[in-house]
Parts: C-alpha cells; sequence; structure tokens
C-alpha cells in the first residue's frame, strides 16, 4: 500500500508541547526530495452547508486556505512534472475534476491553485459518492503509479445508500486520508484498512489541516522533516510617544 499519514506522525513528537491550542500554530517542514517514481495525489472537498454556515464546521473555509499553503509550499521543493495534483468537489459532476497537473510550473500550479476554492453556483453537496467514482476512475486510467486520495470533510453525509458509498471507498486503488472536520465520522469509515482518518476539532491548531496534506503530499519524498507546533508571537505593542519636555 502507498505509504501515507499516521494520526500520531503529522507533528514532530517532542514538539507538540501543551500549551492551550489558540496559542500554538504548526509550521510546514523540508517537504524532502522528490521521488522520480510519478505518483497522483487527488483531493476531494465537501462544500455543504454543515461546513460553511455560521457556526458549521469549516465556515471561514481554512480548508482551501491551508490547503493552497501546503502546495505552494511543496512547489518551491518540485523540479519535475513525476508529482501531479488533481482536486474535486462534491458537486461533481456539476463541478468536474480538475487535473491532474503537474505542479512545478506556474501554469499546472496556478491552475490547481483556481480549484481551491468554493465552488459558485451550486448547492453544496453533502452526498460523496458521484466525486469518488469520478476519482476511482481517474486512478484506474493511472495503473502504474501510487495514487493517494485526501478528502476533506465532516463525513455528515447523505448519500441514498451509504454502504455503497463506503464498498467504493474499500475498492479504491490506492491510499486514503481521510481528514474529518469537527465531527464523529461513521464508525465505518476507521475501520477500512486503506484509510488512514485525522480528526480535527474547532479548537486544532491553525494549520493543522496544511500539516495532515502535507503528510499526505510528501508521501514517498526523501529526507521529509515533519511539521511543527510553535508558540504564536503576541503582536507587538506600539510604543508610546515621547512626550515633550
Amino acid at each position: 500500500m502507498t505509504p501515507i499519514l499516521q494520526p500520531s506522525g503529522i507533528i514532530s513528537p517532542d514538539l507538540q508541547g501543551d500549551a492551550p491550542s489558540h496559542t500554538q500554530e504548526v509550521r510546514l517542514g523540508f517537504p524532502g526530495m522528490e521521488s522520480r517514481t510519478p505518483a497522483t495525489d487527488i483531493l476531494l472537498f465537501d462544500d455543504s452547508w454543515s461546513l460553511r454556515v455560521e457556526g458549521g464546521n469549516d465556515p471561514v473555509g481554512n480548508r482551501y486556505a491551508e490547503a493552497r499553503a501546503v502546495i505552494e509550499h511543496l512547489a518551491r521543493w518540485t523540479h519535475a512534472d513525476n508529482a501531479q495534483i488533481a482536486v474535486g468537489h462534491f458537486d461533481h459532476p456539476e463541478v468536474a475534476l480538475v487535473g491532474p497537473h503537474p505542479f512545478h510550473k506556474k501554469a499546472g500550479l496556478t491552475k490547481i491553485l483556481d480549484a481551491l476554492k468554493e465552488p459558485s453556483g451550486v448547492v453544496g453537496s453533502s452526498t460523496l459518492l458521484p466525486v469518488l467514482q469520478a476519482a476511482a476512475k481517474l486512478a484506474r486510467s493511472l495503473p502504474e503509479q501510487p495514487i493517494r486520495l485526501t478528502i476533506f470533510s465532516d463525513f455528515e453525509l447523505t448519500d441514498p445508500n451509504l454502504g455503497q458509498t463506503y464498498e467504493e471507498l474499500a475498492r479504491f486503488p490506492g491510499a486514503i486520508h481521510a481528514v474529518v472536520l469537527n465531527a464523529d465520522p461513521d464508525v465505518r469509515l476507521g475501520l477500512l484498512p486503506n484509510v488512514t482518518v485525522t480528526r480535527m476539532a474547532s479548537d486544532s491548531p491553525t494549520g493543522l489541516a496544511s500539516a495532515a496534506l502535507f503528510q499526505s503530499l510528501t508521501a514517498g519524498r526523501l529526507g521529509v522533516h515533519r511539521p511543527k507546533m510553535t508558540t504564536k508571537r503576541a503582536p507587538r505593542r506600539p510604543r508610546p510617544a515621547n512626550r515633550a519636555s
């Protein structure tokens, strides 16, 4: 199976600390040297109302901001077209899959980054199966390389037949990383042998979503430095103006 994240391995263990999460942030590490083996990462995003509304599980869209940050970081250390990324949304097929594109040059990187936002003019589906099937079809068209699938969702799914959806996850021809946003997923998700689950809480440190994706995207690269937890610096107070004597 393609190497992928273990939940305890997101952040360097000696740097996790005990400070309150709101005072901490995650800094990405060195993404390692790129592999000579071609690999494709497929990223799927849930844009349903349970995530987007005020008080929802990701109302400010941090999943997109943090995904863009980690891909831009990785692109600075990628110099060949072996690594590619595709992006999909739960509102498939209304919103088509983008890519896969290599991201070592501006043209491909721009196409990927442009897809990392909430699509306009859609309902905001909580149904996973259609885009999952599209991702599986893409994966099967690339049989000679590792495929990794990362899903950002609260997994409050409304698929008419959830059993079929979980069967499709189990059949996916690659490793799956489920990044669960501020919710309790169906127990079946954690029982699938090809799925690694990372859970994000509403009070998780800034940057933890990017650290999770970093771990997915750097699987197979050499010399990767895991992200570090750091304490946020308090803003400097302005110096008082000198009083005239």
